[in-house]
C-alpha cells in the first residue's frame, strides 16, 4: 500500500518577515540625502541680490553696498553687510536671507517720516523718533511741513522735550484723516503745536498736551460750524481750554 507524502510547508506570516531590508533601505536614502545635502551645501554660490520692502530707499543706493556673487553664503560678512545698509538713514533694519538657488534677498524695514522740517530754504523730513532724514527719495511722502527745529545734521536725532510732543501731535493727526487732511503747517511755539489750516491759513492752537482730545476737538467743530460758515470767516481757532473751543473771526 502505496503512503501519501503529507506536505507540511506553511507559508511565512507578515510578522514573520524580517524588517531589516525595509531599514537598510531607508538608511540608504537618508544617507544618499545627507551626502546630496552636503554637497549642495558646499558648492553652493551666490547667484543674484533680490531687495524688499524698499519703498522711499532707490534700489540704485542700496546696490551701491557691495555683496559679492560667485562666491560661497558662508564668506559673507553679513553683520557687516547690515550695518552698511542700516547705515542709510532711511533703513531702521535690515536682514539677510539665503535661497537654496543661492539667491540673496535683503529684507528692508524703512524708517516712515511723519513730517518735513523746514529752516528757512533748508530741508529734512523726520521720522516719529526724530532722526532727521534727507529729502532725496525715491517715493515722495504727503506729510505737513513743521517748523521750529533745526534740519541738521541728517541721520542725528531730536531729542528735546519740544519735538517729542510735536511728534505725538504728529503721529496723533496722522491717525485723524479729517485733521490729517485740513492741517498742512505744523509749528512748536511758546504756546505749543499751533497750525495751519491747508484752506485760508488759519491758526489753530492745540498747545503742549492731549492731542487725542484736542484734534478730536477741532474735526466735531470742522463738521458743525466751519461747513456751515466757512473757513474764510475764521482768524484762529483755540482748542486749549477745556469744554469750549475759542475762535476769532475776521471782521
Amino acid at each position: 500500500m502505496t503512503k501519501k507524502k503529507s506536505n507540511n510547508t506553511t507559508k511565512k506570516s507578515g510578522s514573520d518577515i524580517s524588517p531589516l531590508p525595509w531599514i537598510a533601505g531607508a538608511l540608504l536614502i537618508l544617507g544618499c540625502a545627507v551626502v546630496a545635502g552636503f554637497y549642495w551645501t558646499s558648492t553652493m554660490k551666490v547667484q543674484e541680490v533680490y531687495y524688499e520692502g524698499n519703498r522711499l530707499v532707490a534700489e540704485e543706493e542700496l546696490r551701491s553696498i557691495d555683496i559679492p556673487t560667485g562666491t560661497h553664503p558662508d564668506s559673507l560678512n553679513t553683520l557687516q553687510i547690515i550695518e552698511q545698509f542700516e547705515a542709510i538713514p532711511y533703513i531702521d533694519q535690515a536682514a539677510i536671507n539665503v535661497e537654496p538657488s543661492g539667491n540673496v534677498t535683503i529684507r528692508i524695514t524703512e524708517r516712515q517720516p511723519i513730517a518735513m522740517l523746514a529752516e528757512g530754504s533748508r530741508k529734512a523730513y523726520v521720522d516719529k523718533e526724530g532722526i532727521r532724514l534727507p529729502v532725496t527719495l525715491g517715493e515722495g511722502v504727503n506729510v505737513p511741513l513743521v517748523y521750529g527745529f533745526s534740519t541738521r545734521p541728517i541721520g542725528d536725532t531730536l531729542k528735546s522735550a519740544g519735538f517729542k510732543a510735536t511728534a505725538d501731535f504728529l503721529v496723533q493727526l496722522r491717525n485723524k484723516s479729517v485733521s490729517d487732511a485740513t492741517i498742512s503747517e505744523v509749528a512748536w511755539t511758546d504756546d505749543g503745536i499751533v497750525a495751519l489750516t491747508n484752506q485760508n491759513g488759519v491758526k489753530l492752537i492745540f498747545g503742549k498736551e492731549d492731542f487725542a482730545t484736542r484734534l478730536r476737538n477741532w474735526e466735531a467743530f470742522y463738521a458743525k460750524v466751519i461747513k456751515q460758515k466757512g473757513i474764510e470767516s475764521m482768524r484762529s481757532i483755540d482748542m486749549r481750554f477745556q469744554g469750549q473751543i475759542v475762535t476769532r473771526e475776521k471782521e
